[in-house]
């Protein structure tokens, strides 16, 4: 049942109540009655109540004054019978009694008897039903709200996903133009015409292209971290770098090999201490250049050296790891200095008890390079010898004005070349020994003191990406990098705050990748 068919019912109801004041009383009005003639009135006919007429029915009802001779009680002239088709009924006092049945023109109420009314009366009026809500299909804009409510959430979400995806493509459209050559002018094109519809994009869905893309990393090149030195005793700010970088490529998949450029007899071992710690990729490999240029890396068994020994020489034992070579005359030649395993290490030479030079030793005790001192300056190196494997002469480093500063040897003794700074040696060395025929991406901390000169590396096709662990660090470099004066067009981020002070204060859009966070682990050496 509706609620409409509800509202209609409880009206129905009202009526049917006597007490309800919507209903108006019924007016008794007098039965067809028989007259008893030895009673000298008008009798009820048996089973006939009295008959009730709502207020406003007209029933023509007439009934003469009637008289018996011997009875002056009679019938009121203005009580009125039913009169059917304006016909009057009377009873004579000499018929018959008659009894018709009254036919009004409007239909009679139901008869009731005059106690059952009194009875109606006096029960309590009961309270109407109260509407109780059929909603019946009015609950449809609940499922239309429903339904718009999801193709909102889906519409966010193709918006989150498209943002990602122009982003992405971004990204790679930059890591293109950072790894091609002037000279590919149709490539550049290319990749500049699909920034440029990429960015368009972006402003008709989201207002704006001002949005920083992470870095694109490609799987297919190889990434190496330089590092000027592997220090064996590294302070927070470094192991933090190497541990958030490490993670930040191993939670895509990757791995950063590192290369060394600073002569380092102990850089193997301290490399493996590293990859103990956690610091580096434990299948990570370490590339030095001195190394490399040895010919250290080949694992080919040389014997260790011997220590020059004269018939005449003596041997003053100083500690478990110092012996002092004295002459005949007691004058000192040599001192030999060993490795906690005993393993040859250096050898000081001298003459007249000045330092002459000084041979140092790899951890196989094979010697790697000789420093010659200046004879009236025992603190003044004045040249570098450096040294392969078989004791042939690869590179010297000279520290006077009347030689190069570097000469590189084939291992025939012929010279290769020569380099007047270290810079110039570690650029030809990455191109043409450490990383030819390779596309490689070179992560480079803002501190070193390469930083320069490792991204002139971006002229030869090679993705150099600096990064920045703190804004206050290298205050030039950080200020150059902002101003746009190096080019850089993407920076890892040691932190969220590093990202957010770049990508605010940057004068050209820069990608930023921000390094996982970890916690930085105890160092043990």
């Amino acid at each position: 049942m509706s609620f409409f068919d509800r509202k209609k019912k409880d009206n129905d109801d009202n009526y049917s109540d006597l007490n309800n004041p919507s209903y108006q009383n019924p007016q008794p009005q007098s039965d067809q009655n028989s007259f008893d003639q030895a009673q000298n009135q008008f009798n009820n006919a048996p089973g006939m109540g009295m008959q009730y007429a709502p207020n406003g029915q007209d029933f023509n009802n007439g009934m003469n004054g009637m008289n018996t001779n011997n009875n002056n009680n009679g019938v009121n002239g203005n009580e009125s019978m039913p009169n059917d088709n304006n016909n009057n009924y009377f009873f004579d006092q000499n018929q018959p009694q008659a009894n018709p049945q009254a036919q009004p023109q409007n239909p009679q109420p139901q008869q009731q008897d005059q106690s059952q009314v009194v009875q109606d009366q006096q029960q309590p009026q009961q309270a109407p039903q109260q509407p109780v809500m059929d909603n019946g299909d009015n609950d449809e804009w609940k499922y239309t709200e429903q339904n718009l409510q999801s193709t909102l959430n889906q519409s966010a979400d193709l918006k989150a996903q498209l943002r990602s995806q122009l982003l992405a493509d971004r990204s790679y459209c930059n890591h293109v133009l950072r790894n091609t050559g002037s000279d590919q002018t149709e490539t550049r094109k290319q990749a500049t015409d699909r920034i440029s519809s990429i960015n368009a994009s972006l402003k008709d869905w989201f207002g704006t292209d001002e949005m920083a893309n992470e870095i694109y990393l490609d799987t297919d090149r190889d990434y190496y971290v330089f590092s000027d030195d592997i220090a064996a005793n590294p302070d927070s700010l470094v192991t933090s770098m190497w541990q958030q970088l490490t993670k930040t490529l191993q939670e895509k998949g990757l791995l950063a090999n590192t290369i060394s450029v600073t002569y380092n007899d102990q850089v193997d071992q301290t490399w493996m201490n590293y990859q103990n710690a956690g610091f580096v990729d434990g299948n990570s490999f370490l590339l030095n250049m001195y190394n490399e240029l040895q010919g250290r890396n080949s694992n080919v068994t040389v014997a260790p050296a011997e220590i020059p020994f004269d018939e005449n020489y003596r041997v003053q034992h100083v500690s478990d790891k110092v012996d002092k070579i004295l002459n005949a005359d007691d004058k000192l030649i040599m001192e030999v200095s060993r490795s906690a395993n005993h393993q040859l290490q250096i050898i000081r030479h001298y003459k007249n008890n000045n330092l002459l030079s000084r041979d140092i030793f790899d951890v196989n005790g094979v010697i790697s390079a000789t420093q010659f001192y200046d004879h009236r300056n025992a603190n003044k190196v004045v040249r570098e010898n450096f040294y392969r494997q078989d004791g042939t002469l690869v590179l010297i480093k000279s520290y006077t004005a009347d030689e190069p500063y570097i000469q590189l040897f084939s291992e025939g003794n012929v010279l290769i070349s020569t380099f007047d700074s270290d810079e110039e040696l570690i650029v030809w060395w990455i191109k043409n020994r450490a990383l030819k025929q390779s596309e490689a991406t070179i992560f480079i901390s803002i501190n070193s003191k390469y930083y320069k000169r490792i991204l002139s590396l971006r002229d030869y096709g090679y993705e150099v990406i600096p990064i920045v662990m703190k804004q206050s660090e290298n205050s030039e470099a950080v200020s150059n990098l902002i101003e746009g004066k190096d080019k850089v067009t993407a920076v890892m981020a040691g932190s969220d705050q590093v990202n957010t002070y770049l990508n605010k204060n940057s004068k050209n859009k820069l990608d930023i990748t921000t390094l996982k966070e970890i916690e930085t682990p105890i160092y043990k050496q």
